[in-house]
């Protein structure tokens, strides 16, 4: 199931777990295109099958605005085309299970869930801390049955905090070197009266190598806290998509690219390398481009944000 994912979500922004705003008035439009295979899934087990593949190319628009100089609203909208690869059926455990309406081996295509979040940056030096609120908003009834579909239409309220630091300042080593985190806690709407709560961390890494370009490394784990069993879902098998409650682990690796002190350029790579539960067997594939306006933003994501005050 797309929505189970967190590719879409987690890459949408060229410094997803950045904790620094932009300056009162300015930010960032950022538009990234994401193109990824999923040939199967991870089992309750963590074994690979082949089951209920799909192929994505989705196009995000983020928006990143600083209504101070110490709180930011970051909004973002994916629109996703995925069209089903997989077998005309297959059995998840002991449930046979079959494609749904729009898993004809054709692109269909569909804006997903709008994402709102907003966020408290304190400054403690070189270290920034963010704690953030955020919201994901289905934005139209869509089809959820099936492998090819745009989400899950489940609601979901977010809560965490994002820390960026400047590591030669705090270690005295790898000058330039910047470092992300961000932990979140997100929960979505009953349906069925079945829950699904989870535990999302990520880490990402950016190392200067020439005047305009970084390497990046990042990490992402996603923890199920609550979710059912697969005999809870038997009585609907059809709808199991929308509620399974997957956990897995992503690593990825790319560049940034300073075009001019408003334009950057953003390259990834990311593979999902464990999983359980549901969770896709994915390789994605992003190339982003981000904007800065209003005044001073320059540069992969930094700067002017240290000099700030909270």
């Amino acid at each position: 199931m797309l929505a189970a994912l967190g590719l879409v979500a987690g890459s949408a922004a060229p410094l997803c777990a950045q904790a620094w705003v932009p300056p009162r008035g300015e930010g960032t439009v950022t538009a990234t295109f994401q193109t990824y295979v999923v040939p199967g899934h991870f089992d309750r087990f963590g074994r690979k099958n082949n089951n209920g593949g799909t192929f994505t190319q989705t196009l995000i628009l983020d928006l990143d605005y600083g209504v101070t100089d110490t709180w930011a609203l970051d909004v973002s909208l994916p629109f996703i085309a995925s069209k089903y690869t997989g077998p005309p059926t297959y059995f998840v455990g002991p449930f046979e299970t079959h494609p749904g309406p729009l898993d004809t081996g054709k692109y269909h295509a569909a804006f997903q869930d709008l994402r709102v979040e907003a966020r408290r940056m304190f400054l403690t030096g070189p270290i920034a801390v963010a704690p953030f609120v955020g919201a994901l908003l289905p934005t139209h009834e869509y089809e959820t049955v099936g492998e090819a579909v745009p989400g899950r239409h489940r609601s979901e309220i977010q809560v965490g905090a994002a820390a960026s630091a400047e590591l030669a300042p705090v270690l005295h080593i790898l000058s330039g070197t910047v470092l992300h985190a961000r932990y979140a806690y997100a929960a979505s709407e009953r349906v069925d009266d079945l829950p699904f709560t989870r535990s999302t961390i990520d880490l990402e890494g950016h190392q200067p190598v020439a005047s305009r370009v970084a390497l990046r490394a990042l990490f992402r784990w996603q923890i199920a806290h609550t979710g059912p069993e697969l005999s809870e879902l038997e009585h609907d098998w059809t709808h199991h998509d929308r509620f399974i409650a997957p956990s897995y682990f992503n690593v990825g690796a790319g560049t940034s690219v300073s075009l001019t002190r408003s334009t950057d350029l953003d390259f990834l790579w990311i593979r999902t390398v464990s999983g359980r539960n549901g969770a896709h067997r994915a390789r994605l594939l992003s190339v982003g481009a981000t904007w800065s306006f209003g005044g001073s933003l320059a540069g992969l994501g930094i700067g002017g944000a240290l000099e700030q005050s909270p």
